[in-house]
């Protein structure tokens, strides 16, 4: 649909752009000719919405927002809520006209509960907070209340700034999932990269532990991601598992991840080495546990493989287990992903990750994926609902929750974990509130400077090749913005 904006400040069109589009995805913005007039005035504290062409009944939107006046805001806040509630407006005018009523209300960002956090510092109470989701973010009662139950959770979990985590990106998998962007190749394609990788990523390994050390970090936790770590031989597997253990782990260390999330990557060597090096928490994902699906989204194995792994990884004590599941998948119905879940409850992880399927431009879907068999959104929500109360009632509580732009029924990804075995690394990656230095192709390093916070970011590169010759230079950059930013 075509919409005509008119706003006295045009620096508030990309606010109200994105609002629109969280009501209708297609919509476009045009200056003149046939479409639905807009008006937005912001007066004080004061903010009114009109749609003439809607008609009579809910073409206006009006809100005095006397609670922004409390000395609790600054005035940075005042201006970042008059942005809010204009955002607010358009999403009750556009969702009336359409029908619709999105579940995260004018929240479009990848991470919700950094809202909580936010007004949580601000000195808000958590019963303070859950009313503002509902009534200047337009966020739906049950989302309100999974928000500030998992903002709450997550409390006890943030350290002071000496506190950092590390994560190791090792870019390569068996073959590419379809639906997947992650900063990663193929081993079918790009085998002849591993050796020179590993050099450099053996290289900025020692460096930034170094770093760590000269400026008296103490090292949380430790995540070895991808791509699939798990894909490398079992004695550069085991290599790279050495270079991490000597250059990050210490006694302040209290979780140590490895991401496997093809099981068919998951042997006795290489769990063997784990347990030499100290690993303690194990991603073993299978996405679907149905073989036509595994086979449609690119991937190689049997669900046979996934259980074989969880097998074989339960002989370890004290490896806690994650296992990941797409809600949302290509030709497979409601009752197929409730199977999937139960066959993983079923297994017994002590982490469920229950993610929702969202297009992304550099999946190999992306250009066809509104082409591809996908559930319609009552079910995916449907569905939803009934995974949270089976998860319940098998001992699993959400603890970190984000989204993704496009995702699936205005759905979210959450991870929900039995009581005490809660992945630290996932809360303070996802919330922020811990500098992230990360290590290897795509690994991005996050520096949380001050109290608000402020967030910097550095990515090395994605590409392997460009990785390895580029890394001295990048590991000075990377250096002194570390020292500049934090020393």
């Amino acid at each position: 649909m075509r919409y005509i904006v008119e706003t006295r400040e045009s620096r508030d069109l990309p606010n109200i752009e994105a609002a629109i589009k969280i009501i209708d995805p297609q919509a476009e913005i045009v200056r003149e000719g046939p479409g639905i007039h807009l008006i937005v005035q912001v007066e004080g504290f004061r903010v009114v919405v009109t749609a003439p062409d809607l008609g009579e009944t809910g073409s206006c939107w009006e809100y005095q927002d006397d609670e922004i006046q409390d000395p609790r805001y600054t005035p940075a806040d005042q201006q970042r809520r008059m942005k809010e509630l204009v955002r607010l407006g358009i999403v009750r005018l556009l969702g009336s006209f359409m029908g619709k009523t999105p579940p995260w209300g004018i929240l479009s960002s990848v991470r919700p509960t950094k809202i909580y956090h936010y007004l949580r510092e601000k000195g808000f109470t958590p019963s303070e907070i859950y009313e503002k989701l509902l009534s200047v973010y337009g966020i739906t009662s049950a989302k309100a209340r999974l928000l500030t139950d998992i903002g709450g959770f997550q409390e006890r979990f943030f350290k002071p700034p000496e506190y950092v985590s590390v994560y190791v990106g090792i870019p390569f998998c068996p073959s590419r999932c379809h639906y997947c962007s992650f900063p990663a190749v193929s081993l079918e394609t790009h085998r002849h990269l591993v050796a020179r990788y590993l050099e450099g990523l053996r290289t900025e390994t020692a460096a930034i532990g170094e770093l760590c050390r000269s400026l008296g970090f103490r090292i949380e936790t430790i995540y070895i991601g991808g791509g699939t770590p798990t894909s490398l031989e079992a004695e550069d597997f085991g290599r790279v598992l050495q270079w991490t253990a000597e250059a990050f782990k210490t006694e302040d260390t209290v979780e140590f991840t490895v991401e496997a999330g093809r099981p068919e990557t998951v042997n006795w060597e290489k769990l063997e080495a784990m347990r030499r090096f100290g690993v303690t928490r194990l991603s073993i994902n299978p996405q679907t546990m149905h073989d036509r699906t595994l086979q449609l989204i690119g991937r190689n194995h049997t669900v046979a493989q996934i259980e074989a792994a969880m097998a074989e990884a339960k002989r370890f004590d004290g490896l806690l287990l994650n296992m990941d599941l797409i809600l949302g998948l290509p030709g497979e119905t409601p009752e197929d992903f409730l199977d999937s879940l139960e066959r993983v409850i079923a297994l017994n992880p002590d982490n469920i990750t229950v993610h929702t399927l969202a297009p992304k431009r550099a999946a190999k879907w992306g250009k066809v994926f509104s082409e591809l068999p996908l559930p319609d959104d009552e079910s995916l929500a449907q569905v939803s609902d009934a995974a949270v109360v089976r998860l319940d009632r098998a001992g699993y509580r959400p603890y970190y929750l984000y989204r993704q732009r496009r995702i699936l029924a205005d759905l979210e990804n959450i991870g929900y974990a039995k009581p005490g075995n809660e992945s630290i690394y996932n809360i303070q990656m996802m919330e922020e509130r811990q500098t992230i230095m990360g290590v290897g192709a795509g690994a991005v390093t996050k520096w949380v400077v001050g109290k608000e916070p402020h967030i910097s970011r550095y990515q090395n590169p994605r590409c392997p090749a460009t990785y390895a010759s580029r890394i001295v230079a990048d590991i000075a950059k990377k250096a002194q913005q570390t020292r500049i930013l934090l020393g």
